[in-house]
């Protein structure tokens, strides 16, 4: 079983913190601070060898539990060292304060290595905690030399001056080592929107139909539109090229936007059928193709119909889309992993579906949803599982920090319903906002994964045991 971790809530961890030294001011040790990077000492080159850097204390729930963290001299320079020294339960911090102005943004960097047996987004956050925003970095990239950058934008709200609290904390790795060679904020510019206006469909479509919607969408400026699954109607394999794939293409073209849709494809060349939805881009080029992982049941064992093995995910000119198709919304793993490998916006044709299951699916992994449907309507889910029509249908998703969508409209074209709904793919918030993106709904990030043990493996075992005990 792999192990992870378990904790409690961060609002606990805050309460009950006892620090190992006096809090760290921004006043203590502003030798390290540049013009650019408002963190003291944050290249950690003033303190002693062995020692916590100038300016930076040590703070830990329990003393008991604390980490190590200390100022190594190595053939890279000086760099900060922490590790769990040993124990597995380990977590606790170096923090230091950081003068900020309220009402702007800043970019929060982190440059560090790392040993074999560590993995980041388990064992180390980077925070900055300040008025209205305590957030934190979630997206790393590997470097040459076996160096990791981590980064994020963070803007905090109000007016005048405020402080920020850096902290480099790390957790339930007994022996993993981390060396930091520089932790920066800097003042940034704003993160600008990403409007991307998304279509879709009620009602069963046929070929002429899906025509004219088409036209309907293009007319009105959509940058993608997605048709349903079995968008001709019913169970009628074609082949790519084929009536549907063509219109597809040719509309895509002709109105230089983006379209998506399901069909039935043939496979000539291995003799088989998938239900697949395919991805046109504006210039009628396919994108790529998704088969259904999950067929429905009488689709696989009374129509033939071959499930499908993989789930991709396509860049676009506005960002990351993948799909999911009808049944496959019954199980968790498709928009889960389509999050993980990186998908901004999932689109779901369909037959029919259970409504109440897209807020699950959009929050727990803070994507957005686009749902085309014969026979439960269409809907536009954002990261926080609000639906666009009705965005206060659930009080409980509350707090909610930032926009997301923008002109929900509704039209009819022909029998076919269409929905469109302008969505920023920059704007992806958790539900539940308590005061930053550490503290919210964990929306899928990895690092929010409070655990000690992943279960993955174990849920494996048991869906493969075929008998009862």
């Amino acid at each position: 079983m792999r192990k992870l971790f378990f904790g409690r809530s961060a609002a606990g961890l805050v309460v009950g913190l006892v620090f190992l030294g006096s809090a760290a001011r921004a006043d203590d040790a502003n030798a390290g601070a540049t013009p650019a990077n408002l963190i003291p000492n944050g290249d950690f080159q003033k303190g002693e060898a062995g020692e916590l850097p100038k300016g930076w204390t040590l703070g830990s729930a329990r003393p008991c539990l604390a980490p190590v963290f200390k100022l190594v001299e190595t053939d890279e320079g000086r760099l900060l060292m922490g590790t769990g020294g040993g124990n597995p339960d380990c977590v606790g911090h170096v923090q230091t304060a950081v003068p900020i102005t309220l009402g702007r943004t800043y970019r929060f960097r982190v440059l560090f290595r790392i040993s074999d047996d560590l993995n980041p987004q388990e064992h180390l956050l980077f925070q900055c905690f300040g008025p209205g925003a305590r957030n934190g970095i979630f997206d790393f990239r590997r470097l040459e030399g076996g160096w990791v950058e981590g980064d994020a934008k963070i803007h905090y709200p109000g007016e005048g001056d405020g402080e920020a609290e850096v902290r480099i904390l790390y957790r339930l790795n007994p022996h993993g080592k981390v060396w930091v060679r520089n932790i920066s904020l800097e003042e940034a510019d704003p993160v600008e929107p990403r409007w991307v206006k998304v279509a879709c469909t009620r009602g069963l479509t046929s070929l002429e139909d899906c025509r004219a919607v088409l036209d309907a969408a293009g007319k009105a400026g959509v940058d993608l539109l997605l048709l349903p699954e079995y968008m001709q109607g019913g169970l009628k394999p074609e082949a790519v090229p084929g009536p549907s794939s063509e219109l597809m293409s040719a509309k895509a073209k002709e109105h230089g936007m983006y379209v998506a849709g399901g069909i039935v494809r043939i496979d000539e060349k291995n003799d088989r059928l998938f239900n697949t939805a395919l991805l046109y881009d504006r210039q009628g080029n396919l994108v790529g193709t998704y088969d259904k992982l999950h067929p429905y049941s009488p689709e696989l064992n009374e129509q033939g119909i071959t499930p499908g093995t993989r789930v991709p995910v396509f860049q676009t000119d506005f960002g990351t889309v993948a799909f999911m198709i009808c049944y496959d919304s019954w199980f968790t793993d498709v928009a889960e992993l389509a999050a993980l490998k990186g998908a901004e916006l999932i689109l779901f044709p369909s037959a029919g579906y259970y409504r109440s299951l897209m807020p699950a699916r959009a929050a727990d992994n803070c994507v957005r949803i686009v749902a085309s449907s014969w026979n439960s309507g269409y809907g536009v889910w954002d990261t926080v599982g609000r639906e666009v029509l009705a965005p206060e249908a659930d009080p409980t998703h509350k707090p909610v920090q930032g926009v997301t969508f923008k002109d929900a409209v509704e039209t009819q074209v022909g029998p076919i319903g269409v929905l469109m709904a302008t969505l920023d793919l920059n704007s992806s918030p958790s539900p539940a906002y308590n005061g930053g993106t550490m503290y919210s709904a964990p929306g899928g990030k990895r690092s929010r994964r409070e655990q000690k043990v992943y279960l993955d493996d174990e849920i494996t075992q048991e869906r493969a045991r075929w008998w009862t005990e």
